[in-house]
């Protein structure tokens, strides 16, 4: 019997969005045992109604807990019940969502992957020559990095034991930019990664557009050595981009 999978999405302010995602994943097999959990970081548009519209369980980010993705993805596994939990931002698509956890149980059937990543690519119809060029080299660094003692990883999608996942204690709420690959680093501690060199996962490149690669490259570099020195953040706030 397959594992059951459960499908956990940080969504604030995605009523644009958040049905595509909920519509792509559900076009798995039925034979697939899922589910989908959105942890809504208290939207102020419809995107928890059209969540449950569409299927998904939607719990509410941990008021108490820091503002960060990193809480909103906590707040989303407590209540994941799967054995894999498959970590999607809400502006994300598989490219073939059965192919796509094929794969992963295929991977997974070594009880030593604890973790993993696939290939990062725009929408198919927004992509031009800069994001190919980005995320040829992005791609390619991440999957260097899982060899490396930096290991660097983008939380648009993450696959994860849950039982691994909770022996780390998930995602570091304190930390505004980073905790995907911090999470990664954790886990390294106790297991083996995989990067997913067959699959695919598509990204909105909203975040691109707006600020621009040479920023983002710019700010990631500086953030990641700015932890690894000093232990703290240097961003009070990573800012949603419409």
């Amino acid at each position: 019997m397959k594992p059951k999978v459960s499908f956990i999405i940080p969504a604030l302010n995605e009523e644009k969005r958040i049905a595509i995602l909920i519509d792509n994943i559900k076009k798995l097999n039925k034979n697939y045992n899922y589910e989908i959990i959105v942890a809504d970081g208290n939207s102020t548009d419809k995107t928890r109604e059209i969540a449950v519209k569409r299927g998904a369980i939607v719990i509410r980010d941990n008021k108490d807990a820091p503002k960060t993705i990193a809480n909103g993805r906590n707040t989303g596994a407590s209540l994941a019940s799967g054995e894999i939990f498959i970590f999607c931002d809400a502006d994300t698509l598989m490219k073939d969502p059965n192919k796509f956890l094929a794969e992963v149980f295929l991977v997974f059937e070594n009880p030593k992957i604890i973790g993993g990543a696939p290939n990062l690519s725009i929408f198919p119809d927004e992509n031009n020559w800069k994001d190919k060029i980005f995320h040829f080299l992005f791609n390619s660094i991440v999957h260097f990095s899982f060899i490396t003692k930096t290991l660097i990883c983008g939380g648009q999608c993450q696959i994860v034991r849950g039982s691994s996942f909770r022996e780390v204690n998930g995602y570091n709420v304190n930390i505004v930019h980073e905790e995907d690959s911090d999470l990664f680093k954790r886990l390294r501690k106790i297991g083996k990664l995989h990067f997913f060199s067959k699959l695919v996962v598509y990204e909105s490149p909203r975040r691109y557009r707006k600020v621009g690669y040479i920023t983002l490259l710019l700010q990631g570099v500086y953030s990641l050595a700015y932890q690894r020195i000093f232990k703290k953040n240097v961003f009070k706030e990573w800012r949603r981009i419409e």
